[in-house]
């Protein structure tokens, strides 16, 4: 989250690693080539719960979503604290591979995809990209390609100002990096893979890189932030308009030919090497219907989610009420943070340890049974996710079959604080406070992300 001065590779690879920013295409393009002419939101939504199995951010409340039966096009936000994140934006290149020349569809496609994890600012930023790569892929120029996207994201998002700001200030002769500084100013976020910030960085990075591959990408890992993603797609991008013969061999010779994937894509065709991947790829084009891109798109209602009709709610309770408000994980209800806090009951089924996540503005703690199990200070950066929460806020903890008592005490009692808290499995995908177990339960090996503490049991 800094300016870095990177020159090449640090360490130079042998491979190309397993980075989940390509292996989602990878699963869009086994679904492709299973679908029919069209695809829906459910489509997607089959394929994150049969061969998704990452839980980092945005990936791990949809998969959540999904499990607990959250209605499709409510899955990309619903109780989604990471709505505005990159995941989508870096996954836009398939839909401009497909359809070259035809930024409607490749927008509409773009579009439909983000929706099964993101809000509009995640949405913008893989329409604008894909739209902006499908030009690129039929001959237009960079500058020509991301004004005629720039039609198609809403003139009022976040991603759209930051975006005009790097077009003016390009225009007007601001040096890159004083233009970077104010980006940062403008549009950051303590939330390294914030959609709007990173998105501008990446049109920063090809508008001030003027078409030079190196320059581009070193601009786009030096600018910091969501690097892989910004460079990635800026590589992409260039891809597009100068071809393979464009991209310098000292770029390519460390990561050659190979195509590797992670732990958690599962049961997929996946592509052995870029050639087959382009082979593939190259083979679908043609066949998805071509889509009208409709600009009412953003103002499309999103159907409210009945909370407490789903599985894996409970009931919380706060402090000097007697009556209880529905939650399940993650941001807490106005009522508690507005008593500083609240209780409910643990039901565990077995004796697998979980992680606890407790993370608050203003501080807080967490008891089991009366057992100190979190003392959250103040002042931690706020990213409630279980693969990265700051030191102090999320600790392993095995409570032992049973029913058990949770205790949250707030730091403060403003309601508009933000705070929340998180169960997690092993492999940090999000668990229910229930026994009642949710299908689809993902699989990856276990992770040590969490410290921890003493068991509650013998």
């Amino acid at each position: 989250m800094e300016r870095l001065h990177l020159t090449f590779y640090d360490p130079v690879p042998t491979v190309a690693p397993p980075n989940d920013d390509l292996e989602l295409q990878l699963v869009w393009l086994h679904m492709v080539e299973n679908a029919g002419a069209t695809l829906t939101q459910a489509d997607f939504g089959k394929a994150w719960v049969d061969h998704l199995h990452y839980m980092w951010d945005e990936y791990g409340r949809t998969r959540w979503n999904l499990r607990r039966g959250v209605p499709i096009e409510s899955v990309g936000t619903f109780e989604n604290s990471f709505h505005a994140g990159m995941g989508s934006p870096i996954r836009s290149e398939l839909w401009a591979c497909l359809f070259p020349g035809d930024p409607d569809s490749a927008a509409h496609f773009a579009a439909m995809d983000a929706s099964l994890d993101h809000g509009t600012e995640g949405i913008a930023g893989e329409v604008l990209f894909a739209a902006m790569q499908s030009e690129v892929a039929a001959g237009k120029n960079l500058e020509d390609a991301i004004t005629l996207a720039m039609r198609y994201i809403p003139t009022d998002c976040e991603i759209a100002r930051a975006v005009e700001f790097i077009r003016e200030s390009h225009g007007d002769g601001v040096p890159a990096w004083d233009c970077w500084k104010e980006l940062l100013v403008r549009h950051g976020s303590e939330n390294f893979t914030h959609a709007p910030l990173n998105v501008a960085l990446t049109i920063w990075a090809l508008w001030y890189g003027e078409g030079d591959f190196e320059r581009s990408i070193l601009l786009a890992a030096n600018g910091g932030y969501d690097t892989d993603c910004n460079a990635a797609t800026v590589g992409a991008t260039l891809g597009f308009s100068l071809g393979q013969a464009g991209i310098p061999a000292r770029w390519i010779e460390p990561i050659g030919e190979g195509v590797f994937v992670g732990p958690g894509i599962i049961g997929i065709n996946s592509p052995k090497t870029l050639t087959e991947l382009t082979d593939r790829t190259a083979a679908l084009i043609g066949k998805l219907e071509p889509k009208k891109w409709d600009a009412g798109f953003w103002s499309k209602a999103i159907p409210a989610v009945d909370l407490a009709a789903l599985p894996g709610t409970i009931q919380l309770t706060s402090f000097g009420a007697s009556e209880s408000v529905p939650w399940a994980n993650g941001e807490l209800p106005p009522e508690i943070k507005l008593a500083g806090g609240g209780s409910w009951t643990w039901r565990v089924s077995n004796d697998e340890t979980r992680g606890i996540l407790c993370l608050a503005r203003a501080g807080a703690k967490i008891f089991v049974d009366d057992l100190l199990a979190i003392e959250c200070p103040a002042g931690l950066p706020y990213v409630p996710a279980t693969h990265r929460s700051p030191a102090g806020s999320g600790v392993r903890f095995r409570a032992g079959k049973g029913i058990h008592r949770v205790r949250l005490e707030l730091g403060s009692t403003d309601h508009r604080q933000e705070a929340s808290v998180l169960l997690a499995y092993p492999d940090l995908h999000i668990a229910p406070w229930t026994n009642q177990e949710l299908p689809e339960r993902a699989r990856l090996p276990a992770t040590d992300q969490f410290e921890a503490i003493p068991s509650h049991v013998d």
